[in-house]
């Protein structure tokens, strides 16, 4: 669903996740209550790729880029599944390492 930013009159700025069919119904500023006007943003072009703001349930909020959801996730002690480096076969590899340094700790201890 696309997100539409809003700015009320009292000067708070807000976004609203609901679908394309609701785009013109109008939001209230959770501040004053008073109707807020909506915002008209554009994309921005990487290479072929379009990076825009989404809503990411994780963190209850809109994220605006790649780098905006890393910095969110090291502010809430969060670790990115997916990335290079914590892809779910390398924690796989990186858990089975572990477990076999214990059982070979453990057989040792014998």
């Amino acid at each position: 669903m696309p997100i539409y930013p809003y700015k009320c009159v009292c000067g708070d700025t807000f976004d609203v996740v609901k679908t394309m069919s609701e785009a013109t119904t109008p939001e209230t500023c959770p501040q004053c209550g008073s109707v807020a006007a909506r915002l008209f943003t554009r994309f921005f072009f990487n290479g072929a790729a379009v990076q825009h703001a989404e809503y990411n349930p994780a963190f209850g909020q809109v994220v605006n880029n790649k780098y905006h959801r890393s910095e969110l996730a090291k502010r809430n002690n969060m670790v990115e599944i997916g990335n290079d480096y914590h892809s779910p076969d390398n924690i796989e590899k990186e858990n089975a390492a572990k477990r076999e340094e214990k059982r070979r700790r453990n057989w040792e201890s014998v």
